[in-house]
């Protein structure tokens, strides 16, 4: 048997960091036992779904390196859960309800006054065939919830371990709403069915839901798949992610710069045993990841810290990585010096524009009348140059001039670039001609 998972987004804004994390965590984990992982649109919300969302959503996990062998939407598979509905009803594990949500709330409120938890009583339960008739004729319409049975709930969990739920502890789940709606539950189950979905990894929020879903899988006469919650992503001061936070969409850190490779990495090793991967091979990083090296507790997202990760990872490119990246931002006259060059001093691969920029620009800035780079001038070496010329330069003004540390180089750093910080000037000499040098000097 295919093992499947599957990843399922509401298209009701943009992707966030904690949701890519979930994709990305079954994304990784099917893949690594050869399985197949599919995507699937949770749109049943038709107010709020938004065509233009879902298709973000999709382009941002395409950007993440994420692929899938099927995707669906849930608002287009309303036969198949009409005859699941149909079927539920036929034999009453659904049952009609038609207490006003004034109602329920007043029956929470006393149950909590009286020292009991607010589960539903199951009063729908008692109403007879003639008094649903009734109540249906004066305007009521129902809503509908799934009859638990009573039993002890419990599975290993692929991350929590052993969790066991008693269902007399818990509240009869409505599945469609008076307006006919449905909520997540029958849906989720639905579809898990149809696609015999063997494993379902989602964050820890829904393990009562869970609870309510084993028995509906039994309901439905199937399997019943293995279950993983994961705790959520939070920030640093513990408060988790939601979608108004465009920030930490996936849309806006690509937009910002970010390595798809660098979140790949990020959202598979925090929270986990490990440290930080830094791994360049998707391959490599699928075939590490372990489900069993994540924590319990809640990760903290740091965007420093991703900072971080970004330009070590950028530093970790060889040139043939990043050829196609300088097209891209249409810097054509590059090649491996370059990337030598630059690549220990950026923090996104687009600021690689701004050196190329800077080191070929005529602009001078410099005094014309600086006596102390007229003499450097005078002494730099005959091209072409290499990562040797600048120790051989820098020594030849050292012993004519007497200078030291910042006094010695600082001034032809800024006369070349501009700035006072930057890679190494051993290694931009050779990107340079020498009579672009000489001008910037203001020699000549």
């Amino acid at each position: 048997m295919t093992l499947k998972t599957r990843f399922a987004p509401s298209p009701t804004g943009l992707l966030h960091i904690g949701n890519a994390r979930s994709a990305v965590i079954n994304w990784a984990y099917i893949k690594n036992k050869g399985g197949e992982f599919i995507l699937r649109i949770d749109d049943t919300d038709l107010e709020r779904s938004k065509k233009e969302y879902e298709n973000k959503i999709k382009e941002n996990l395409l950007w993440l390196g994420l692929s899938w062998s099927k995707t669906f939407n849930q608002s287009q598979r309303k036969n198949i859960y009409d005859e699941k509905i149909f079927l539920l009803k036929k034999s009453k594990k659904i049952y009609p309800c038609f207490e006003s949500a004034e109602e329920l709330s007043l029956k929470r409120k006393t149950q909590l006054l009286s020292g009991k938890p607010p589960i539903y009583d199951r009063s729908s339960l008692k109403l007879t065939s003639d008094q649903i008739e009734n109540l249906i004729k004066k305007g009521k319409t129902p809503h509908w919830r799934f009859k638990l049975e009573e039993e002890i709930i419990e599975w290993q969990d692929l991350i929590k371990g052993k969790v066991s739920f008693d269902s007399k502890n818990l509240s009869d789940p409505v599945l469609i709403r008076e307006d006919g709606r449905l909520l997540y539950h029958l849906p989720s189950v639905v579809d898990d069915v149809e696609e015999n979905i063997t494993d379902i990894i989602r964050g820890e929020d829904h393990i009562t839901n869970t609870a309510f879903h084993i028995q509906l899988f039994k309901s439905l006469n199937a399997n019943i798949p293995r279950f993983g919650h994961h705790p959520f992503l939070t920030d640093e001061k513990g408060k988790s992610f939601g979608k108004r936070l465009g920030s930490l969409s996936i849309q806006r850190m690509h937009e910002d710069g970010f390595e798809s490779l660098t979140l790949l990495n990020y959202l598979l090793s925090i929270g986990t045993s490990k440290n930080l991967s830094k791994e360049k091979n998707v391959d490599m990083l699928v075939n590490n990841f372990d489900i069993n090296s994540l924590a319990s507790s809640s990760p903290k997202f740091s965007i420093n810290v991703l900072k971080l990760l970004n330009k070590d990872m950028l530093q970790s490119f060889d040139f043939s990585d990043v050829k196609q990246k300088f097209f891209d931002l249409n810097i054509k006259d590059v090649n491996e010096d370059f990337w030598i060059f630059v690549k220990n001093n950026i923090n996104i691969f687009s600021e690689s524009l701004d050196w190329f920029n800077t080191i070929n620009s005529t602009e001078i800035y410099i005094d014309r009348s600086n006596d102390y780079l007229n003499l450097a001038a005078e002494l730099l070496p005959e091209g072409p140059f290499d990562e040797t010329t600048w120790d051989i330069w820098i020594d030849l003004i050292k012993n004519k001039t007497g200078k030291k540390g910042k006094d010695l180089f600082m001034p032809i750093r800024l006369a070349l670039t501009g700035k006072e910080k930057g890679p190494e000037l051993k290694y931009l000499l050779p990107l340079l001609t020498k009579e672009h040098i000489l001008k910037k000097l203001v020699y000549i």
